[in-house]
């Protein structure tokens, strides 16, 4: 009887024990700490499973350090080397678009073909450019009052000429005066992204929308006519998922994907809709009453 009593007693110590450590290791993993599991046990067994425990806490705190240092120094890096990319590849365009008036008609083609490689260049770099800033902007959003209606005529103001080079006529119906709390750059980075991919995959026609639902929710649409057929529409918001295999076109399969990742960073949600010969992508935005 006593024996029981006494192995009862001790389960219910070790049980205790348990719990306090759980509870313990439940927070560590939740919480950004530098706490470790600390517990008055004479359980020997315990006292090394915690010291094991605190082993693996400080092994992963440092991991995890050099990680942070790692990550800052590849932001850096990406920093650096998108804005040293950007102004030679502006340069080398804009020559390449000069020789294009100039040169003779039977070097033409071989102008055309380099600057079709130096407009592929440039949508890899600004795909880059969006997902460092992804990267960046994870630490700290720089939230501000702005016009959405403003922000988005800037932007298709910009891509103007594009549109009309590709044949693409731009039609819009925007509302005047719709405020919302956001970080702008990632604002302006989604509208400049999803534009991009008018020119990059659209044809016939864009046409930008917008509505509002109970003075509180602000829906901008886009949508186009599109080269080719998706044949795997699901596929499309998943990183480096792309539509063309074989890579043949200009393409990272990063487009659609950082477009998302951007909206839900400022809490805005996109929806997407295909069929075989058009493309819309809808934004909900929650206005700032």
């Amino acid at each position: 009887m006593l024996t029981t009593i006494i192995l009862s007693v001790y389960l219910a110590l070790v049980l205790f024990d348990l719990q306090q450590i759980t509870r313990q290791v439940t927070f560590i993993a939740e919480k950004e700490t530098n706490a470790e599991i600390t517990s008055i046990t004479k359980n020997p067994w315990i006292k090394n499973l915690l010291n094991q425990n605190n082993r693996l806490i400080r092994k992963n705190k440092t991991f995890h350090r050099e990680q942070v240092k790692k990550d800052k120094l590849l932001h850096e890096i990406l920093t650096n080397l998108t804005h040293d990319l950007k102004t030679p590849l502006t340069v080398a365009s804009a020559y390449t678009q000069l020789l294009e008036k100039t040169v003779p008609a039977e070097n033409q083609e071989i102008v055309s073909k380099i600057d079709n490689s130096l407009t592929s260049i440039k949508h890899y770099l600004d795909y880059l450019m969006s997902y460092n800033l992804i990267q960046e902007k994870n630490i700290s959003l720089n939230l501000e009052i702005i016009d959405i209606s403003e922000s988005l005529r800037e932007s298709l103001f910009l891509y103007y000429e594009g549109f009309e080079e590709h044949q693409i006529p731009p039609s819009f119906s925007l509302l005047d005066q719709q405020y919302t709390i956001v970080d702008v750059v990632i604002l302006q980075r989604i509208f400049q992204n999803i534009l991009g991919n008018v020119l990059n995959h659209g044809k016939d026609y864009l046409q930008v929308t917008m509505t509002t639902s109970d003075e509180k929710w602000l829906k901008l649409s886009f949508s186009n006519g599109l080269q080719a057929k998706i044949d795997n529409p699901q596929l499309l918001l998943e990183r480096f998922k792309t539509n063309e295999p074989s890579r043949t076109n200009k393409s990272t399969g990063l487009g659609l994907n950082i477009i998302q990742e951007l909206c839900h960073m400022i809490h805005i949600t996109p929806n997407i809709e295909i069929t075989d010969t058009d493309f819309k992508i809808d934004l909900l935005i929650r206005l700032n009453q």
